[in-house]
């Protein structure tokens, strides 16, 4: 992996210069300015130019390699990422908890950093010990962010760089400094004193962090594509699931509606040969099961009826009163297709109440 860049461009610390200001240590800071940046570097004591571009890609890469440290940290297998101060390397200034992006604006965009101040970061930034932010980072060839270090950057004065570096871009001054020559990067000013609204990361980190939660991946440094493949995957299985879960219960509440329906036969409620009363029965118990039970129930009894098998045909007054019934009910969940079962009873009573009593 190439070395890392640090010091390679600085965003000032702009702080109030009333003197009696109280100054408050925000909560974030611009890490890196948007848009695309001519760097003048050195590695390995030849010269070397490189265009660095910062996108919201950028910060998705840096958050996904803070949150691998951060884990990381946690189990104890690596230090937490910090910022120092003038890339020293000893004292921590701030750990950063999350990187985001925060849109194009030079001031208010680009990567921002969420972080948690030590007390001597606290300080300088209340002191004015410091007033500007140097990010370490580490670019590919093309000139595209791929990571950084532990030491994520500091606070600095100048956007000096020091021989001890591998790697290191010459200082360039303010970006508000008239005569900013375009081979240097410009800076954008990163308000200390008024911290910017809080921006939410971009969705695809959030995903890779649950997804990596639910071990369903195993680094939130995947790539997208392979997210997107799970995430894929995860849909087709979830979506066989749910449907044959919803088979097993069509499944079920048919054969309910069926078993309820055969007990009617067999208490000698229904006709045992009539088939467009048993369906009629079944449709209303598989559309709304408690009033059709309820209903079903309140039939009378036929004793001729609960007597016979398949083969009898019985013939007496109450079977002819009972199979008027299921006419009635029939005719009236046709004309009303929409009903509820309880609703078509409930008309059919009134329409022919001789036939319900």
């Amino acid at each position: 992996m190439p070395d890392a860049i640090k010091a390679a461009l600085a965003t000032d610390l702009v702080i109030s210069d009333q003197s009696s200001a109280i100054i408050e240590a925000p909560s974030e800071l611009q890490y890196m300015p948007p848009g695309t940046h001519r760097i003048n570097a050195s590695r390995s004591g030849k010269p070397v130019s490189l265009d660095i571009k910062v996108d919201a890609s950028t910060a998705e890469t840096l958050n996904a390699f803070l949150q691998a440290q951060l884990a990381k940290a946690t189990e104890g297998k690596d230090d937490r990422p910090f910022f120092d101060f003038n890339h020293e390397d000893r004292e921590a200034a701030a750990w950063p908890t999350e990187f985001y992006w925060a849109g194009d604006d030079l001031k208010t965009g680009g990567v921002r950093a969420k972080i948690e101040w030590s007390g001597a970061g606290k300080t300088a930034v209340q002191d004015k010990t410091f007033r500007r932010f140097s990010p370490t980072f580490i670019p590919d060839n093309e000139g595209k962010v791929i990571g950084s270090e532990t030491n994520m950057g500091g606070l600095v004065n100048r956007a000096a760089f020091k021989s001890i570096q591998p790697l290191f871009a010459k200082g360039n001054p303010s970006a508000s400094a008239p005569g900013t020559p375009s081979s240097c990067l410009a800076a954008s000013e990163s308000a200390l004193s008024q911290p910017s609204a809080i921006v939410h990361p971009p969705l695809s980190m959030t995903i890779k962090s649950k997804l990596h939660a639910l071990k369903l991946i195993d680094s939130i440094e995947a790539s997208d594509e392979s997210v997107a493949a799970v995430i894929e995957a995860k849909f087709n299985q979830l979506t066989s699931r749910i449907a044959q879960l919803e088979a097993e219960q069509t499944a079920a509440i048919q054969a309910r509606a069926d078993s309820l329906v055969n007990s009617a036969v067999t208490a000698g409620r229904i006709a045992p040969k009539d088939e467009g009363t048993k369906t009629f029965w079944r449709d209303a118990l598989i559309r709304d099961e408690a009033p059709a039970v309820k209903a079903l129930e309140a039939l009378p009894i036929n004793p001729v009826l609960a007597k016979v098998t398949d083969g009898d045909d019985p013939k007496n007054g109450l079977l002819d009163k009972m199979q008027l019934q299921q006419k009635k009910l029939a005719e009236v969940s046709a004309a009303n297709p929409q009903a509820d079962f309880q609703t078509v009873f409930s008309k059919a009573q009134t329409e022919a109440p001789d036939l319900f009593r």
